[in-house]
């Protein structure tokens, strides 16, 4: 199955095994290393007008450097425009969205003195652009992206900057036909189609921008928290009754409004309390303007069965990447204390050993079969697998795996690790000390991905096809499709988070719809029959603080660098 595009009269053909992302507008292709293609799944003379515009007015070689715009047009065989060419997203890049999560943080060893010139160089795009007469106007979290240099702090520019959805633009007579509502200026709440007419000003942009910082440096949206009488994120930002508001119960997963400075908090303070409006300050994101945050997210108790507190299991100085509780309820941890991974071992009584693994940066994952662990490093798609099961750790062989949106494809169970080799999702195990593996299932070529049951021998994963997603289940050898209701047109699939029991699976999958993000919760049984659905707003702050693994004695909650156990 291939799409035919033409682009400056070349003849371009286009697998599914090129796309890099599917969105409610339209699907993103790999071209080479450095250029991709953007096809609409409706084009419209509206597109078109626009691109011509970007174009023929050479307003797109006036972009800063950081954002990604038109090159050049894609048309079919009939001459019409369906897309265009753009440069690609540097390998490794991040939706600046991860800068809301504390553990993200931790993990990478990042503190606000690392954020900032990223956050500076944002600033100075959107400057560059409001001069050139460009409002973003669907300015989000989730349309900039950055990379994280692994030589940082050493080097001096330890970010990579990019801006996307350049189409959406919005500039002379041509408007931003879409706003997602968590940093969208409330003065525009009444407008429905914003498809109409240019809406948006430089300054909802600065507004926009204004609620980026919060949620980077505070990991908490300024209009978060609990309040008695207004509940809703947009009833919030009505009544101007802010996150940092005397009357709203600050979130326990945020940092502390003390850890910025007061020039900052009197500037945030004017934009959602006051309701005022204006060009943010690029002094107040000086260095002397913030102060020095916290590494680690503020502490809060998880609530405990039977009122039990929680018994500290592990404090680590450093993250815990990866807890695997074994059969047995024996637990092992991957912690990284500075560059050192060590797997720890230990009880419901605490310690029992520990052993380095390896010196390396952040970024490396990890999966545990039996007493093997495989070792996936950074942007790779290699696999190490080590026999941790003795003293030291044992090399068995080295393998290698498919990768989906540039993250190695692979997950274990208790007994077998999955991967994928070509087509074919691969199950392996060491026998007699070598490691063997059978294929149990096709894969499409970087259009597959899974997740493996920590409780039984289960694999749920979908396939990607261009803009289709075909949901599957292997349980015991056997497989299965689970009939998930497809996304309609302007949906696009924003993640997906999969969980276990004995008995079920329960299928998580973010949708944006036009800005509005929605949770699709999907429960089926064993054989991929599905028992219930259901739909719930999705938090737009997103923190996750702990993670809760399962064992045969009550629960581990796994949180940065904490392990504790609850009845």
């Amino acid at each position: 199955m291939t799409t035919t595009i033409f682009i400056n009269n070349r003849r371009i053909q286009l697998d599914p095994a090129q796309l890099i992302q599917s969105g409610g507008e339209g699907m993103v292709f790999g071209l080479d290393e450095e250029t991709a293609v953007k096809l609409y799944h409706h084009p419209t003379p509206q597109h078109a007008a626009k691109l011509r515009h970007l174009l023929d007015s050479d307003l797109a070689v006036q972009l800063p450097p950081a954002v990604l715009g038109p090159t050049a047009l894609a048309i079919d065989s009939n001459g019409t425009i369906i897309g265009f060419q753009m440069p690609r997203l540097p390998a490794g890049s991040l939706p600046i969205k991860k800068l809301s999560n504390p553990l993200f943080w931790q993990k990478n060893r990042l503190d606000v003195t690392a954020v900032l010139p990223l956050l500076q160089q944002i600033h100075v795009t959107i400057t560059h652009l409001h001069r050139l007469n460009i409002v973003i106007g669907d300015l989000n979290d989730h349309n900039i992206f950055f990379t994280l240099s692994p030589q940082r702090p050493k080097v001096a520019h330890p970010f990579t900057l990019s801006f996307i959805d350049v189409d959406s633009y919005q500039f002379t007579h041509h408007p931003c036909p879409v706003a997602m509502p968590a940093f969208l200026d409330p003065t525009l709440y009444h407008v429905t189609d914003f498809s109409r007419q240019p809406y948006f000003t430089p300054l909802t942009d600065w507004y926009a921008f204004a609620v980026l910082l919060v949620k980077s440096l505070l990991q908490v949206h300024p209009y978060s928290g609990a309040h008695n009488n207004y509940k809703s994120l947009t009833t919030r930002a009505q009544a101007q009754i802010s996150v940092f508001d005397q009357s709203v119960t600050y979130p326990q997963t945020a940092r502390p409004p003390y850890t910025l400075s007061d020039d900052l908090r009197h500037a945030f303070h004017r934009i959602f309390d006051k309701g005022e409006r204006f060009p943010f300050p690029a002094l107040l994101l000086a260095a002397q303007h913030v102060n020095r945050l916290i590494l680690q997210p503020t502490s809060y108790q998880l609530p405990a069965a039977n009122n039990q507190q929680p018994r500290l299991l592990l404090a680590a100085d450093g993250v815990i990447e990866l807890v695997k509780v074994q059969p047995d309820g024996r637990i092992h941890a991957i912690v990284r204390e500075n560059n050192c991974y060590k797997l720890v071992r230990l009880g419901l009584g605490g310690k029992l050993d520990e052993m380095v693994l390896f010196n390396g940066r952040p970024g490396y994952r990890f999966a545990m079969f039996e007493n093997y662990l495989a070792v996936n490093p950074p942007q790779g798609g290699q696999l190490l697998i080590l026999d941790v099961g003795g003293s030291q750790p044992q090399k068995v062989t080295m393998l290698e795996t498919a990768l989906f949106r540039e993250t190695a494809v692979f997950a274990a169970t208790h007994r077998h690790l999955y991967r994928i080799a070509g087509t074919w999702i691969m199950r392996g195990a060491v026998r007699d000390g070598m490691y063997v593996e059978d294929a149990i299932a096709t894969a499409h070529r970087r259009q597959t991905r899974f997740w493996a049951s920590p409780l039984t021998e289960t694999l749920v994963g979908y396939h990607r096809i261009f803009a289709e997603y075909r949901f599957f289940l292997i349980h015991e050898g056997s497989s299965y499709d689970i009939s998930i209701s497809p996304l309609v047109q302007g949906e696009s699939l924003e993640g997906t988070a999969v969980t276990f029991t004995n008995h079920t699976i329960t299928i998580q999958r973010t949708i944006n719809q036009r800005g509005q993000q929605q949770n699709h919760i999907t429960v089926c049984d064993l054989r991929g029959q599905i028992q219930q659905t259901w739909f719930e707003s999705a938090n737009d702050d997103g923190v996750a603080t702990a993670v809760v693994h399962h064992h045969p004695a009550g629960q581990l909650i796994q949180k940065a660098s904490e392990l504790k156990f609850v009845i």
